[in-house]
């Protein structure tokens, strides 16, 4: 298997990991909303689906919004349905090895030869974990 899909594959099963354990419970739907609050101090809330979990968010100032709508936004169930995309993409981007020989490899999707396998698309997957210390410069689109 190519170091780059197992590196995404890695990073899909932590993504995947860390939204379903924030989700509280089960049965949660895994959606946050941002509520402002004076209950809490003027501090925004990411509250999930079902009111039973309260997750206190602080930003940058009392009154940021912009932080805990960005929070909410990025809820669980769309972490969630963002890595299942992730996912469908990388097992249609597949390595073929051409024939008769050839010292090239070519993807499955994209068709045409690449002598810098992985693909690009493969390669702007990676693109968001360039901060990750497995990632490698190699991989750069």
């Amino acid at each position: 298997m190519n170091d780059l899909v197992q590196f995404l594959r890695e990073q899909y099963d932590e993504e995947a990991d860390a939204a379903r354990q924030a989700c509280w419970d089960d049965d949660a739907s895994g959606r946050w909303t941002a509520h402002h609050r004076e209950e809490y101090d003027g501090r925004w809330v990411i509250i999930d689906g079902m009111d039973e979990g309260v997750t206190e968010v602080r930003p940058q100032a009392a009154d940021d919004g912009p932080v805990a709508r960005h929070i909410a936004r990025h809820d669980p169930a769309r972490v969630l349905r963002e890595v299942e995309a992730k996912r469908r993409i990388l097992r249609e981007h597949r390595q073929d090895s051409l024939p008769d020989g050839i010292d090239l490899e070519e993807c499955y999707t994209c068709g045409g030869v690449n002598e810098r396998w992985p693909c690009p698309t493969l390669r702007l997957l990676a693109l968001p974990y360039a901060d990750h210390p497995n990632y490698r410069q190699k991989w750069k689109p």
